[in-house]
């Protein structure tokens, strides 16, 4: 199949409408359920550091707290950045736990390639989609186990803290689903997306975010977008 002109694909007019809507309660309040408990029991059991992934009796995860988590330690010590990773997963698989335990049996298969693997991602991706993309699919494949697109590209996103130009966004099978049957990106494939197909979502998202930040005259993100793309 042809890939699709990103260049022709407009914004559909219904996420245009939730443009309005203060971004602190559409983004930072964007707040999620998660099992810390066992979260913080699996982490144990693999013998892992970055444990506990929340505060006593926090039950819920905020895509404000990530950010706070990326401004202050997200490349750091291999504790830190595996404490940002659990908390990452977390906030994206909420109380559904599905692949978790063998992700984080693939970390501790290898903690020290997996933990390089993300701190090359969260350095690369301030700057560059494509490279911080590929530092966590090399080749199209996962550097660390059962970690793919959905839940690597919430690494990336996540790796900026909240700021406002950072150029790297969720992509998962939900946002393509929108972007295919709604936006008409045709070639958009189901999954296992290349680091080609990444960049290519990271510019028309930005594209978009550009021409909704000059309509309403107030900066509009990408992730804006993508909050609506994951559930229009």
């Amino acid at each position: 199949m042809a890939l699709t002109d990103l260049s022709h694909l407009r914004l559909p007019s219904a996420c245009r409408e939730t443009l309005v809507e203060r971004r602190s309660e559409r983004i930072d309040n964007h707040t999620v359920r998660i099992a810390a408990d066992w979260w913080d029991n699996e982490i144990a059991a693999a013998r892992l550091p970055g444990a506990p992934v929340a505060g006593p009796g926090v039950t819920r995860l905020s895509r404000g707290d990530l950010f706070t988590d990326a401004a202050r330690h997200g490349s750091g010590s291999e504790e830190e950045v595996l404490r940002f990773l659990w908390r990452v997963l977390a906030w994206g698989s909420g109380p559904k736990l599905r692949l978790n335990r063998r992700r984080i049996r693939a970390v501790a298969d290898d903690p020290s390639s997996a933990v390089a693997a993300l701190r090359k991602a969260l350095r690369a991706a301030r700057e560059d989609p494509a490279q911080a993309y590929e530092a966590l699919r090399p080749g199209g494949r996962n550097a660390i186990a059962y970690l793919g697109p959905a839940f690597s590209t919430k690494v990336l996103y996540f790796a900026g803290g909240g700021a406002l130009d950072h150029p790297c966004v969720i992509l998962d099978s939900q946002v393509a689903a929108t972007l295919r049957n709604i936006c008409q990106w045709d070639s958009l494939g189901e999954g296992g997306w290349p680091t080609s197909t990444y960049a290519r979502y990271c510019t028309l998202l930005d594209r978009w975010a550009h021409e909704e930040s000059r309509r309403l005259g107030r900066r509009i993100c990408g992730d804006e977008i993508e909050r609506w793309l994951f559930r229009p």
